[in-house]
């Protein structure tokens, strides 16, 4: 794991260096494209550009690096591949720069509290790095600890992005509704910064989930965090990205403890564990789930929830009409503006067949993304007519972080019937069946 030095936290500064990098990809493509007798387009060089200057910047450009990861079939393969890497595998801080700043936290006393920290970080990411410890007592414990600074890089990344909002106006989305948009990322990075909140969320979703036994959630050790600094369990579990490894019982127990236990969180809970990437989540030999990184909790109030109920029959009925009143629900539709009824058939034309009763979704063969890259030339000619809906923002980055889960598990799953069953159990106000244990 290579080694990076601070990033600068001017707006400016991280803007040019985005830029930069931005020309210099386009530079190298179009010398590429010129150059007599190549057939055709190197990506290496460029994922190797673009992986280096996300990981150096830090922050939310890099957890938009993460995001995009997941695409696997959209993405060219060298470029897919790197941004994977950005998951866990990014340039950490030297321990040096962090022994000093976390001597300051714990007022002198860090080795009185720690009998040890490993020097090497076991994960580096967006907002900071993880190293191995053990306490007075011997427990084996993890430390999530903050980049010194950070804060003020999330502030000029969000600084950026409120100057290119007014260009949302060019396809008619008002300006209140870009606002609404803006401030739910803005509070989704003040809450992932916030490891006290964190801590918080561990212990709530550990509590609602300790019957299950094919799902581990670390505990934390309040004593020992700091501000800056959460201090976890160590739960041993194989990397998601690894999953493909596992026999296919494993693999398909896995996809249905994660279904089970996203859907627990939505009707259950009220609250979504909004940042599944690969590097988040972990499983075990047997097939059970282990879940890191509660630092984005989004709450998912009954009115969003029923307009995705909605959603849900809309596609799983007869007729595209459907879908205006339920885009209407979730408040992705523009008053006064024509529905995009066109757009609507494609993907009730899509999605339709999967949503029926006893359907099997086959999520590595029906590659359902590749068929949306396709809708782009329509989804665009409709951004007149639509708009961000507010609230759903971490909702559908979500559903769009399980479903790439489920592809990577090469899950078969009869999702409509998992989901009308805890609808129907939610309009009767009966309480969800817990999962049956993983493989013995």
């Amino acid at each position: 794991m290579s080694r990076f030095s601070r990033p600068s936290a001017s707006a400016l500064g991280r803007f040019l260096h985005l830029g930069g990098t931005g020309a210099r990809i386009a530079g190298n493509l179009l010398v590429q494209r010129i150059t007599p007798g190549k057939s055709r387009v190197d990506w290496e060089p460029v994922g190797a550009l673009l992986g280096d200057t996300l990981g150096q910047m830090k922050g939310p450009v890099l957890k938009l690096g993460q995001q995009a990861s997941q695409w696997q079939d959209v993405l060219p393969p060298p470029i897919s591949k790197v941004l994977a890497r950005l998951q866990n595998q990014v340039p950490s801080l030297p321990f040096a720069s962090l022994e000093a700043h976390l001597q300051r936290l714990y007022d002198g006393q860090l080795y009185e509290l720690f009998e040890s920290i490993e020097r090497q970080p076991a994960a580096a990411a967006s907002l900071g790095q993880v190293h191995r410890a053990r306490d007075r007592q011997g427990r084996a414990l993890i430390m999530k600890i903050q980049y010194p600074g950070i804060r003020a890089i999330c502030d000029a990344d969000l600084r950026q992005l409120r100057r290119l909002m007014p260009l949302g106006r060019l396809f008619g989305t008002p300006s209140a509704r870009l606002e609404s948009v803006y401030l739910e990322l803005q509070r989704a990075i003040d809450q992932e910064l916030d490891y006290d909140a964190e801590r918080r969320n561990i212990e709530r979703f550990a509590q609602h989930f300790a019957d299950w036994p094919d799902v581990q959630i670390p505990f934390a050790a309040p004593e020992l965090c700091r501000a800056g600094v959460l201090v976890l369990e160590e739960v041993p579990g194989r990397p998601m990205g690894e999953v493909e490894q596992a026999p296919l019982e494993v693999r398909q127990r896995l996809a249905e403890t994660l279904c089970a236990w996203l859907a627990e969180q939505a009707f259950g809970m009220g609250l979504l564990h909004a940042d599944p990437h690969p590097g988040n989540l972990a499983w075990s030999e047997t097939g059970g789930l282990v879940v890191y990184d509660f630092g984005s909790v989004v709450p998912l109030p009954p009115r969003l929830l029923d307009a995705y109920m909605q959603m849900f029959a809309a596609l799983r009925g007869p007729s595209a009409v459907a879908l205006e009143p339920a885009f209407q629900a979730l408040g992705g539709r523009q008053p006064d503006s024509a529905p995009p009824h066109g757009l609507y058939r494609c993907i009730h034309q899509l999605l339709h067949p999967l949503l029926q009763p006893g359907a099997q979704w086959d999520f590595r063969g029906a590659s359902l993304h590749q068929q949306l890259v396709e809708l782009f030339p329509l989804a665009m000619s409709a951004l007149g007519s639509l708009q961000p809906a507010s609230g759903t923002l971490l909702v559908n980055r979500t559903l769009e972080g399980h479903y790439w889960n489920l592809y990577r598990l090469g899950a078969c799953l009869p999702v409509a019937d998992l989901l009308a069953n805890h609808i129907e159990r939610k309009r009767a106000g009966v309480q969800p069946e817990q999962p049956a244990r993983g493989l013995d």
